[in-house]
């Protein structure tokens, strides 16, 4: 049957950057594979990214597909399942593996797929962060993960990963039982035999008190597509200022492309760090998350400083 690998994370967290190395490590074994990629938001950022680099991407946008979107999740999984060896799924960034598992094992009982690799992903910047809402999401997060990853450890400043560590069992509430196990190489410096083991960090089907979360109600997203050109330093103040003032809202997640004075800005942005990055031509779009967002401030604050 086909492996149906879980790539998970809060927003953030770096799963596309995993996704697109791991890819490549699957590519160079002539494994056959497909992705489906979930926006919360508005579609195509994430999909344009690993498209061009693998092809079989499916995307489902404007929702989570343990909610809104869960019987498109299904019908998308069933219909790969015949196609591929494996079937990689990264989730949004808002996500609940229990509804994950029980796509896949209606789909198992079927004959066509089963649960395989299942990762979360953790910014240990962000942590600290989270507030109770985002901490039920992390948990949801990690009820069924195989191995924590950390990501992001090599982006000052320096982190306590054994701090990190306790708030994510804290926030399982986890004593003996099925501890989370945590890999010990962060992404950034997997090698090929990293990929190996962690293809093997299956799912633990932990006890827990299932969470159950109405995320659009919770979160939201807005789409915007500014047409104007940007310099890159100017773009990232006001990305700053737009992050960490809370003036147009509790923003979690920044990401996208913008017009460069030459060629194309990729953004990604998130509560602990601010990437402006030069990249291929894209058509501009920017997808913002988070709470209480006002379209209207962040629309005109980017108006404001393009040409």
């Amino acid at each position: 049957m086909t492996k149906v690998d879980l790539v998970t994370g809060f927003l953030g967290a770096g799963k596309t950057t995993f996704l697109a190395r791991y890819g490549d490590w699957l590519t160079r074994r002539d494994v056959r594979f497909a992705v489906i990629e979930n926006e919360f938001g508005a579609a195509g950022v994430d999909r344009a990214i690993l498209s061009e680099r693998f092809g079989n991407v499916g995307e489902l946008s404007g929702g989570c597909i343990c909610c809104t979107l869960k019987l498109g999740f299904h019908d998308m999984l069933a219909r790969l399942s015949g196609q591929c060896d494996r079937v990689i799924v990264e989730p949004s960034g808002l996500f609940n593996m229990d509804d994950f598992f029980e796509v896949v094992d209606s789909l198992t009982r079927e004959g066509l797929c089963e649960s395989g690799m299942c990762l979360t992903l953790i910014d240990p910047h962000t942590l600290s962060a989270l507030d109770e809402t985002e901490q039920s999401v992390l948990q949801t997060e990690l009820t069924g993960a195989g191995a924590v990853l950390w990501t992001k450890v090599d982006v000052p400043p320096v982190c306590d990963l054994e701090q990190a560590a306790r708030f994510a069992t804290a926030c399982m509430g986890l004593a003996g039982e099925r501890p989370l196990a945590f890999y010990p190489q962060p992404a950034h410096l997997l090698v090929d035999k990293d990929f190996a083991a962690l293809q093997q960090a299956e799912a633990v089907r932990r006890t827990h008190r299932r969470v159950v979360l109405n995320h659009t109600a919770l979160y939201q997203s807005t789409a915007l597509r500014p047409q104007g050109v940007f310099a890159r330093q100017t773009l990232l103040e006001t990305l700053e200022s737009l992050i960490s003032s809370g003036a147009c809202g509790e923003i979690l997640r920044v990401k996208g492309f913008l017009n460069a004075e030459t060629g194309t800005f990729a953004v990604n942005c998130t509560v602990s760090d601010r990437l402006v990055e030069s990249c291929a031509e894209r058509t501009p779009m920017l997808n913002v998350i988070g709470r209480n967002l006002d379209r209207t401030g962040i629309k005109t604050a980017l108006e404001r400083i393009s040409e």
